[in-house]
Formats: C-alpha cells, sequence, structure tokens
C-alpha cells in the first residue's frame, strides 16, 4: 500500500471486531488532533464509501486535505493531500479487509500469547499457594499436635501436682477427723483440731477447684443425677457455712416460697453451686451486712434460687467478666480476702451442665449484689422413683490389707482402724501386698495406687483372682480417667485424698456383708 502512496500520506482505520469501532492500524504512533471531527468525517464515509474533507493533521494547528475511502468490511483508509488518484485509493481499499483481517489475526495471536503468559503466571502462583497452603496445613499440624501434648502434660502435671499436695494432708486430716470427735480429749482442744480440720478441707477444696476447671475444660463432668429436694440441699450448704465459726459471718436467712422445689441433677455438684454462692456472699459482705437465700417459681416448672447481699457490691465493668475463672473484681479486695477466683466459674459451668443459668446483678460498688441461679423444677412424685434402699450398715469385725507406702500415713490409718475393732495388715509395697493377700484371707484390701515398685491397680487384679475381697481405692489421684481405671481394675470405692476417718468409716460400712468372710 505504501508503494502507492507514500506511507507518511496514509492513514488506515480498521474496525475491531470486538468493540465495534474503527482504531487506528497497528504501528500508528500519534493522536489525532480533534478527535470529535475525525470521527465524523470516518463515520460519513463509512456511510458514503467516500468522503473528503479538511482536517488538522498532525497538529491541531496544521489543516490538511483528506480523502477516505471505505472498505466492504466497514474499514477506511485515508489520503492526506490532494495529488492522490482515485483509482489507486480504490485498488487499496479492496485491500483493506485482507489487512483487517491480518490485524485481526496479529492481535489475536497477540491476546493469545497474552493470555498464555497468563496462564502460565497463573499456574505458577498457584503452585505457590498450593505450596504455601501445603506449608500453612503443615505448620496448623504441628501446632494441633503440639497443643494436644501440652494439653496432655498439663493433664499429668495437675494429676501429680493434686496427688503430691493430697498426700501429705490425708494423715492430718485423719487424724484431725478422728481426734475432733474423741470424747477423751477436752473440749478446748476439740476446738483447735476443728479448726485444722477445716483448714485442711479448705486446702483440698482448692485442690479440687483446680481439677473441676481441667474436667469442665475437657467436657469429662460426669453428673450422677437423681431426684432431688432443692431447698434441703440449700439448707445444708447454709448450714455448713453458718458452722464454720473461723469466719465473722453476716446474718444469714433462708426466705423459700418456691412450690416447685425438687430438682434432677447431681446432688453434690449442685451442692457445690449453693456453697460457693453463699460462700461467696459471706467473704464479700461486712459482718453487720445481711445476706438473703431466697427461692421462688419465676414460672411454672423453673426453680429460681437468689443469694441477695448487701456487701461491697460488683462494678459494671467488672460484671461481665464475673464467672471467668481466675477473675475476682476488685484484685486489692480479693488479694485481702484470698481465693483462687475460680469458685464462680465451675458454679456457671455446672448450673449450664444441668441444663440452667447462673448469673450476676449488681446496682454497683458499695451496693450488694445477687446471684440468680435458675433450674428446671420436677415434680415431686418422681423422687419416690428415683430412692432405693441402702444396704444396712455393716459394723462387724474385718480383715483389712492396707497398702500404703506413705509411712506416717499407713501408721495413722492402721492405729484408727484398729481402734474400731479392725484386723489390719500393713504393706508398703506391691511385692508385699500380693504376698500377703495370697497368703492371708482378707475382707477389704485398702490401697494406694502409686506404689514403689508399681501400682495398686496390679495388687487389686492379683488378689481379685484368688477371692472375692472387696477393694477401696485411696489415693491422691482424683481425675475421671483415674476413676475409671479403678472401676475396672476391681476396686467398688474411690476415695480421693485427703480423706478424713469419717468418709474411710462410711466407705467400710457400706460394703455389703454378703461380701465379707465370717
Amino acid at each position: 500500500m505504501a508503494a502507492h502512496a507514500g506511507a507518511e500520506d496514509l492513514l488506515i482505520f480498521v474496525r475491531d471486531r470486538e468493540l465495534g469501532i474503527l482504531l487506528p492500524a497497528p504501528g500508528f504512533q500519534q493522536t489525532l488532533p480533534d478527535a470529535k471531527a475525525w470521527r465524523v468525517f470516518l463515520e460519513s464515509c463509512i456511510e458514503h464509501s467516500f468522503q473528503e474533507g479538511e482536517l488538522s493533521f498532525p497538529t491541531p494547528g496544521a489543516t490538511r486535505h483528506v480523502t477516505g475511502l471505505a472498505a466492504e468490511d466497514g474499514s477506511a483508509v485515508v489520503f492526506l493531500g490532494d495529488d492522490h488518484e482515485i483509482d489507486r485509493g480504490v485498488d487499496i481499499s479492496l485491500l483493506l479487509p485482507i489487512l483487517a483481517a491480518a490485524f485481526d489475526g496479529e492481535r489475536i495471536a497477540s491476546v493469545a500469547e497474552g493470555n498464555t503468559a497468563v496462564a502460565k503466571q497463573t499456574a505458577r502462583q498457584a503452585k505457590l499457594l498450593a505450596d504455601s497452603l501445603d506449608k500453612a496445613r503443615n505448620e496448623l499440624r504441628q501446632t494441633l499436635g503440639e497443643a494436644h501434648r501440652a494439653n496432655a502434660a498439663k493433664d499429668r502435671f495437675l494429676a501429680v501436682l493434686s496427688h503430691e499436695l493430697r498426700t501429705p494432708l490425708n494423715p492430718v486430716l485423719m487424724a484431725a477427723s478422728a481426734m475432733e470427735t474423741d470424747p477423751n480429749i477436752p473440749p478446748e482442744i476439740r476446738a483447735d483440731i476443728s479448726m485444722i480440720r477445716r483448714n485442711v478441707e479448705l486446702e483440698a477444696r482448692l485442690i479440687d477447684d483446680l481439677l473441676d476447671l481441667t474436667r469442665i475444660a475437657n467436657g469429662k463432668v460426669q453428673l450422677q443425677r437423681k431426684i432431688v429436694d432443692g431447698h434441703e440441699l440449700l439448707e445444708e450448704a447454709s448450714a455448713v457455712v453458718r458452722g464454720d465459726p473461723a469466719v465473722l459471718q453476716p446474718q444469714i436467712k433462708l426466705e423459700f416460697d418456691a412450690a416447685q422445689h425438687h430438682i434432677d441433677g447431681d446432688p453434690a455438684r449442685i451442692q457445690q453451686v449453693f456453697w460457693n454462692l453463699i460462700r461467696n456472699a459471706v467473704k464479700f459482705t461486712p459482718r453487720d451486712g445481711r445476706i438473703f437465700i431466697r427461692t421462688k417459681n419465676s414460672d411454672a416448672g423453673t426453680f429460681r434460687i437468689e443469694v441477695v447481699d448487701t456487701g461491697i457490691g460488683i462494678a459494671p465493668e467488672a460484671l461481665p467478666k464475673i464467672f471467668n475463672a481466675f477473675e475476682q473484681g476488685d484484685t486489692d479486695i480479693n488479694r485481702a480476702l484470698g481465693g483462687l477466683g475460680l469458685g464462680l466459674a465451675i458454679s456457671h459451668a455446672l448450673a449450664e451442665l444441668h441444663g440452667g443459668t447462673l448469673r450476676a446483678e449488681s446496682a454497683g460498688v458499695g451496693k450488694g449484689a445477687t446471684f440468680i441461679f435458675e433450674l428446671p423444677a420436677v415434680k415431686h412424685s418422681a423422687l419416690a422413683l428415683e430412692t432405693a434402699a441402702q444396704p444396712p450398715a455393716e459394723t462387724s469385725r474385718r480383715r483389712i490389707l492396707l497398702v500404703e507406702d506413705h509411712a506416717t500415713t499407713a501408721a495413722l490409718m492402721a492405729r484408727l482402724l484398729r481402734k474400731r475393732g479392725h484386723r489390719v495388715e500393713v504393706a508398703h509395697n506391691k511385692a508385699d501386698a500380693i504376698a500377703s493377700g495370697l497368703r492371708e484371707e482378707f475382707d477389704i484390701v485398702i490401697s494406694d495406687l502409686g506404689l514403689p515398685d508399681g501400682n495398686g491397680f496390679e495388687v487389686m487384679q492379683a488378689l481379685r483372682s484368688k477371692s472375692r475381697v472387696v477393694g477401696i481405692a485411696l489415693t491422691g489421684y482424683g481425675m475421671e480417667a483415674d476413676i475409671e481405671l479403678t472401676m475396672k481394675a476391681g476396686f467398688q470405692f474411690h476415695l480421693t485424698k485427703p480423706v478424713d476417718a469419717q468418709r474411710l468409716y462410711q466407705a467400710i460400712e457400706q460394703i455389703p456383708a454378703a461380701q465379707t468372710c465370717p
């Protein structure tokens, strides 16, 4: 085409098939001046197949004569100047569809090349993303594994810590509980012994709170449900708090208005919630204040308990966090009053496990607080279905094999049991325990689980293969998994240290007479 007219005098416009507009052919390096006038000229050229006029080119101030010829495909060739032959222009216009097709092919090839480059880049990015996802997945798997191992290590640590803390408390609590009821000890001395017992039990309660928190977090709390009287549990919990002479207490008033006050729940756990709420109210209420324990049926089928105090109250910013573990509101006050800040967190979780709710209300600091515990109520008639006659207490003389590696605990327990008329043989390790159990007949085996040369499970399994001896596990390990293991090993009772003498006596007396040897 440039052979027919100088390339600098020839402009070619190709119709873009996708956009449907005329565009300068590839290689055109400048911008058309007065674009609107050029657009009108080209549209007229396409419409009439031929057009002449005066247009600015190459700059706005330079006007030239232009002649446009349209091709059949809508493309156009424009000659600049007056000395062009029309016939040659027509020849060029006939070639425009071929040129347009070539340009379009070039554009398609360019786009395809671009798409290929984009596809390659996308593939590289996809591979990088896949590698990143694999790396993240592996890191997450590693992190989860570490978290599981850390959680298991934490559980083992708490179990061992519980055992190590409980073991030295056991002889103290056992001796104190036995001496507290000994009529031969002067009353003033028994009062001091009672103080020792209460503080040991408080220490044990703190250990239990730590374990309860772990059980709740792992979903391992098992409720022993039965139909119980909520009023009776409240009276027992308040009596326990009232019976602590070591605490200067405000007045506690019971106002029971609930007509439906029987609930389906674990009585020990429900009483734990009641005790925590009442104890919390006593802790934060001055001696001249008052505490009200009220019940009512907020609606049919709901048993509502309110523990209201006139104490120090709760700051608005502390209310949303009051049931968080280790949260204690005003840290200065709690530092003086003590505690771990676990009681309310555990109580809140136990309330939810029973299908109930526990919430706190307070008008602010210095204005007291109210804790509201709501539970589903059940009909009193259902109580008869839950009660069962307990086997009569058996108080006859028993032959007991005591397996305990803690020398102080073993000596004290043996003395207390012998004082009640039982015959007691003591073994301090697994080998001696199995040898004694196979050599003599025993009615009961009371065994610690952790022994220097083995464990109490092995002792129980060895002796159960020979006789119908009844096993009582006495250990500092009190997690659900520990209890399950003791039951599988053949123990009938699992007592967690520290154990007071009365609980041990009761466990012995609960063993049916048919399981003991005459």
